[in-house]
C-alpha cells in the first residue's frame, strides 16, 4: 500500500458495501467446511506458531491436476507463462522536496510498535522532538504526503514514520538488539530508537529460526513459486530483480536477515520492503513480512519455526489451491475470477489470525485481513493462468491492497478486502459485496482516500474499463432515476421468484454519478420498498435494512443494497 505507507503491524479492518448473492450463472460457491478448516490430508501444520501472520489467461483447462499430498513436499504446481500482454505504464513521478508536503486530516489513536522518534516535519530530514515508548498511544491528527502521521505530542504538532504504527495495542512488542547508531534518549528507560532513519538499530526476529537447514527450494525458482513470473517481468532494472532475488534466497532458509546494500539504497530498501516484498510471500505463506530495517538490511519475520513448518504451511496451501482450480476447470474467464472471488469472501472473514496477513490466512485458516485477502486473490488467480500485479493505496485512514488481473483483452481491479465486509457478513455470512469485482483504476481513486504509484520500480498496466463489472454485466447500472426504480422493482421481483426460502435477499442498483445517487438514496428508502413491493402481498418477506456507502470518510461506491429477511 505503498505498503511502506502503513504500519508495519497495523491489521487495516476495511469496511466495504454489500451487495445481492442471488444474481448472475456462476453456480454458488461451496465453501469447504467453516472457516478454519484444516485440509485433513495434510498434517504437521504448525500450532501456536510466531504472532500474525501469470502468466497470462488460458484458453483451455488449468493445468494443475494434481491430488492432495499426504506428507509436506515443496510446491511442485507452477503457473503457465505465456506473451506478455501489451499494457499502458503509468509515468514516474518527479523527486520532490522533502519540506514540500501535504496532511490530510484525520482522527485515530494509534500505538507505536517499537520506540519511535518524533520529528518536526514528516521525514528524517527534519529535527527530532522526542520519542514515544513501545507500545504508548498517541492521538493521529492526519497523514502526510509523505506517508507519516501527524500526531498531537507534548501540546505540539509532530510526526512519526507509519511503519512503525499500529492501530490496535501491541502486546508483544518485540525488543531491540544491542547497537548505538541512534544514541538520543528515549523514555520509559528504553535503549534505543527508531525510524526510516538508516543505520539505526532494529528489532530482533520474533522467532528465531534456523538458517543452517538445507534450503527447500532453488534460488531462482522462486519467482514460479510464487506465481509473480508476469509481475516480475515488469521491473525497471534488474538490480529490482536482483534484490527480490535475495530477499527471495534469504527466505526459502528463513534467514533473520538480509542485506540489500548493493542494490538498494535505504530508501529503496524501505519501498521494497513495504510495497514489493509480498510477491515473495504470496507461495511462501511462511514468510510474513519485512518487520523492519536498519539501512538497507532488512529483518525478516515468519509465521513459524523451522523449514519442516514451512512446508507443511505450503503443501496445504498448495492442496487447497488445486481443489479450487479443479473445481473452475470448465468456466469461461470471466467466470473463474467470479468464483475466485466469491470462494476468497465465503471460505474467510475478515479479522485477524494466526496467518492473517498470508494468502494460507483466508484460503486455509479462515480468516484474514487486507494482505492477506489480496495475497489470497493473487495466488489463486495466478494458479489459474491469470497475469496479476499487486496495488495498494490508503482505504479509509489505513493502508490498503488488492490486485488487478488481466481478463480478456482488459485489465481490472479486485479489491477482494473490500468484498467482505465485517459487518454485513456477521449478520449474513453469505453475503458478498460485488462492488469491487473488475473495476477500472478511476473506480478505484474515487473510493478509497489515496492510489500508490510505484512506477519507479515496475510498470503498472493501466486498467481503464469497467465493462466486466459485476453491476455493468448484470445491466444494474441506472442513468436516471426512472431507471433505478425499474431494477428495484425488477430486483425485488427476481429476488423472490429464486427466493428458495433463503433467509436473506439482496436487491441492488449502481447509480451513474453522486448526484443520482443521493437522489435515489433519499427517494427509494426502505419504507418505499416495503410499501410498495412487500405489504400485504404475502411474499413470506419483510425489509430488512439498506446497506449503503454513506461514510463521510469513504467515497461513494454510488451502489444501494437492500436486504429482505425471512419471516
Amino acid at each position: 500500500m505503498k505498503f511502506k505507507r502503513i504500519a508495519a503491524l497495523v491489521a487495516a479492518l476495511i469496511m466495504a458495501l454489500s451487495v445481492m448473492a442471488a444474481c448472475g450463472q456462476v453456480p454458488d460457491v461451496p465453501v469447504e467446511g467453516p472457516a478454519g478448516t484444516i485440509d485433513p490430508s495434510v498434517t504437521n501444520v504448525p500450532a501456536n506458531t510466531v504472532a500474525p501472520p501469470v502468466t497470462t489467461e488460458p484458453t483451455t483447462t488449468p493445468a494443475p491436476t494434481t491430488t492432495e499430498p499426504t506428507t509436506t513436499p515443496a510446491p511442485t504446481t507452477t503457473p503457465p507463462t505465456t506473451t506478455t500482454p501489451a499494457m499502458t505504464t503509468t509515468e514516474a513521478t518527479t523527486k520532490k522536496d522533502p519540506n514540500e508536503f501535504t496532511v490530510e486530516s484525520m482522527s485515530a489513536t494509534m500505538y507505536a510498535t517499537m520506540s519511535l522518534n518524533v520529528r518536526k516535519g514528516p521525514s528524517t530530514d527534519f529535527d527530532r522532538l522526542g520519542a514515544l515508548a513501545a507500545g504508548e498511544a498517541v492521538t493521529v491528527t492526519g497523514r502526510a504526503s509523505t506517508g507519516w502521521y501527524q500526531v498531537s505530542f507534548k501540546g505540539q504538532t509532530g510526526y512519526v514514520s507509519n511503519i512503525y504504527m499500529s492501530a490496535t495495542p501491541i502486546s508483544d512488542t518485540p525488543k531491540t538488539t544491542g547497537g548505538d547508531s541512534d544514541t538520543e534518549s528515549v523514555p520509559d528507560g528504553d535503549s534505543e530508537i527508531v525510524d526510516d532513519e538508516p543505520g539505526q538499530t532494529q528489532p530482533a526476529p520474533s522467532s528465531n529460526p534456523s538458517s543452517s537447514a538445507t534450503p527447500a527450494f532453488t534460488s531462482g525458482e522462486w519467482v514460479k513459486n510464487n506465481g509473480a513470473t508476469y509481475m516480475y517481468s515488469l521491473f525497471k532494472e534488474d538490480r529490482f530483480k536482483q534484490a527480490l532475488d535475495k530477499l527471495a534466497g534469504a527466505v526459502e532458509v528463513m534467514a533473520p536477515s538480509v542485506s540489500m546494500s548493493e542494490y538498494l539504497s535505504s530508501e529503496e530498501c524501505m519501498d521494497i520492503a513495504q510495497d514489493i516484498a509480498q510477491i515473495v510471500g504470496t507461495g511462501y505463506c511462511y514468510f510474513d513480512q519485512v518487520s523492519s530495517i536498519s539501512g538497507t538490511t532488512m529483518y525478516l519475520r515468519y509465521y513459524c519455526d523451522n523449514l519442516d513448518q514451512a512446508n507443511a504451511l505450503m503443501a496445504n496451501l498448495n492442496a487447497a489451491g488445486d481443489r479450487v482450480v479443479n473445481a473452475i476447470s470448465g468456466l469461461s474467464n470471466y467466470d473463474k475470477v467470479r468464483y475466485i472471488y466469491e470462494w476468497i469472501t465465503k471460505n474467510a472473514s475478515y479479522e485477524h489470525g494466526s496467518y492473517y496477513a498470508s494468502a494460507y490466512g483466508p484460503i486455509c485458516d479462515g480468516c484474514g485481513t487486507c494482505m492477506g485477502y489480496a495475497k489470497a486473490c493473487f495466488y489463486l488467480l495466478s494458479r489459474a493462468g491469470f497475469n496479476c500485479v499487486y496495488c495498494g493505496g490508503i482505504g479509509e485512514e489505513e493502508g490498503h491492497m488488492w490486485v488487478k488481473v488481466y481478463l480478456d483483452g482488459d485489465w481490472y481491479n479486485i479489491d477482494q478486502g473490500w468484498s467482505d465486509p465485517k459487518t454485513p457478513t456477521s449478520v449474513d455470512p453469505s453475503y458478498v459485496d460485488y462492488a469491487f469485482l473488475l473495476v477500472s483504476d478511476k473506480y478505484m481513486r474515487n473510493t478509497r482516500t489515496s492510489v500508490y504509484d510505484l512506477s519507479k520500480y515496475y510498470s503498472m498496466p493501466a486498467a481503464d474499463s469497467d465493462s466486466n463489472s459485476w453491476y455493468a454485466r448484470n445491466g444494474l447500472v441506472a442513468g436516471s432515476l426512472s431507471e433505478a426504480e425499474k431494477l428495484i422493482k425488477s430486483g425485488v421481483s427476481n429476488a423472490l421468484s429464486k427466493a428458495n426460502g433463503a433467509q436473506y435477499l439482496y436487491v441492488r442498483v449502481e447509480l451513474a454519478s453522486e448526484d443520482l445517487w443521493q437522489q435515489c438514496y433519499d427517494t427509494y428508502n426502505g419504507q418505499y420498498v416495503y410499501d410498495t413491493y412487500l405489504k400485504g402481498k404475502n411474499t413470506g418477506y419483510t425489509f430488512d435494512t439498506r446497506l449503503s456507502d454513506i461514510k463521510n470518510d469513504v467515497k461513494r461506491t454510488r451502489t444501494i443494497v437492500y436486504r429482505l429477511v425471512k419471516q
